[in-house]
């Protein structure tokens, strides 16, 4: 009988170190940065003078990038490299909604998330930002 609890017992354990493991590993791995979202006057439109500048919470885990922000988030896979291409739908803010419509698809995130040099664009307004990272 000694012998059976000893063998249960640890194979419990083994088993509950095993379920903590994926929890242990994701989180060390990831980074996270503020990022703040400057126009860049020379790309961009009149009409871009008027709004959205947020403040974006950057994560980079593993090759998943994820900004969020008061009202735009985003989640694009990156490669291997750290560059990163991708669209997504976003809203601006509401200060807008005098001029444009506040429901905007295909901002375009690009750059690199390993050097956190990315900018943001709305590619029909033209809008252009550098989503300038700060500690």
């Amino acid at each position: 009988m000694i012998g059976r609890k000893s063998t249960v017992r640890m194979q419990a354990g083994a088993l509950g170190g095993l379920l903590l493991l994926p929890h242990l590993a994701g989180p060390a791995n990831a980074e996270t940065w503020k990022a703040e979202m400057q126009l860049d006057r020379v790309r961009s439109a009149g009409i871009c003078l008027r709004g959205v500048e947020n403040t974006y919470t950057m994560e980079l885990a593993g090759r998943t990038l994820t900004g969020r922000a008061a009202i735009n988030s985003f989640r694009t896979r990156i490669a291997v490299d750290g560059t990163v291409q991708d669209e997504f739908v976003a809203e601006l803010d509401l200060g807008l909604n005098t001029t444009v419509t506040t429901k905007m698809p295909r901002f375009t995130i690009t750059g690199n998330a390993q050097t956190r040099e990315l900018e943001m664009a709305w590619p029909s307004g033209p809008c252009t930002w550098k989503l300038k990272a700060r500690e």
